[in-house]
């Protein structure tokens, strides 16, 4: 058994390392926005291994990802997860389906939303690579302009800190199985909408 586990642990690091490269990820913002720049997919798959596999991932999965990629560079950072309304803040666009523009004026997609908590020379910093260039034209908080410092802006507005996670799927599973029948059945109508938009725009 501990061998399974050593060469799978193995092969994900050299996944990381490939990732990095291929991107060319040489510094802190190389990899986050090598992270942040892969197309926002919600399939309910939160591996990072399913996002450097599809290029594609939701705010679970690729925060996983750069919390793992900047821990291979020797860096300290944590995965956060906060509760928050997901479609508040959300900008309307003219090509979203009258459904999904209609959820976003309604709000009230509970969900618990993830990023990824870096330690700069002694500040947390709150890096959110949730939303990729694609979605730049249509007034979503894309921060194509860190340059290394500061927080980004998140993709939610957090009502509350929610929990710092090691393994960010299971908390996250955990969570959801706290939201009402009808919480749970909003919360995807809405993010099958809003991926399906999303590719459709990329």
């Amino acid at each position: 058994m501990a061998m399974l586990i050593s060469n799978a642990t193995t092969l994900y690091e050299l996944a990381l390392d490939a990732f990095m490269t291929s991107h060319g990820a040489e510094d802190v913002p190389g990899i986050y926005h090598a992270v942040r720049k892969l197309a926002y997919f919600s399939s309910g798959e939160r591996s990072p291994e399913a996002v450097m596999r599809t290029g594609r991932g939701a705010c679970t999965a690729k925060h996983i990802l750069l919390r793992d990629l900047l821990r291979r560079r020797g860096e300290v950072a944590e995965v956060v997860l906060v509760s928050g309304d997901f479609a508040d803040g959300i900008p309307q666009a003219a090509s979203m389906p009258a459904r999904l523009r209609a959820m976003i004026r309604d709000a009230g997609v509970a969900d618990f939303h993830c990023y990824v908590v870096w330690q700069n020379a002694g500040e947390a910093v709150r890096l959110d690579a949730t939303w990729p260039n694609a979605l730049l034209p249509y007034g979503f908080p894309v921060n194509t302009g860190w340059a290394g410092s500061g927080d980004t802006v998140l993709a939610i507005s957090p009502n509350a800190a929610t929990q710092r996670a090691e393994d960010v799927i299971t908390a996250k599973s955990q969570l959801l199985l706290g939201l009402s029948v009808d919480q749970a059945a909003r919360r995807l109508r809405f993010l099958k909408l809003l991926s399906d938009w999303i590719a459709a725009i990329s």
